[in-house]
């Protein structure tokens, strides 16, 4: 069986439109990033941030950002914290997070890389006073 011209260039045509419709789909899946951010030596754990649930927000009061992280220990996931960060007005940021007693709050550390994280994400900028974090 002889192909023609006209059926070759029909298969080459079939095929380049499969092809391209693979790539552009391909191009538009969106994945969820988990983005390792810290080793907490005294407990053995890595810390990587679920990249995807990040969300922040202003009001007249301040400035909000939540985010959520897998704690993994001996590549074993340990579990899930939700960090809640906030701002009041001119006040030092603050954290809590799902694992903490909703009564009180946190001062942010210098050294927080979940919060760094957060801030570079968003492109909010912050300022380190000796311990403190504006």
């Amino acid at each position: 069986m002889m192909m023609t011209w006209k059926k070759v260039k029909r298969i080459l045509c079939i095929v380049s439109l499969m092809l391209g419709l693979m790539m552009l789909s391909n191009g538009q899946q969106i994945e969820a990033a988990d983005v390792w951010v810290a080793h907490w030596n005294s407990e053995g754990i890595d810390v990587y941030v679920m990249d995807d649930t990040l969300s922040h927000g202003t009001s007249s009061t301040g400035r909000w950002f939540s985010i959520s992280t897998k704690m993994v220990k001996n590549g074993r996931l340990k579990e899930v914290i939700t960090w809640n960060y906030s701002k009041y007005q001119t006040d030092m940021w603050r954290y809590q997070t799902n694992t903490m007693d909703r009564s009180h709050d946190t001062v942010v550390s210098p050294g927080d890389k979940v919060f760094a994280y957060g801030m570079n994400r968003i492109g909010w900028s912050y300022e380190v006073r000796e311990f403190w974090v504006y």
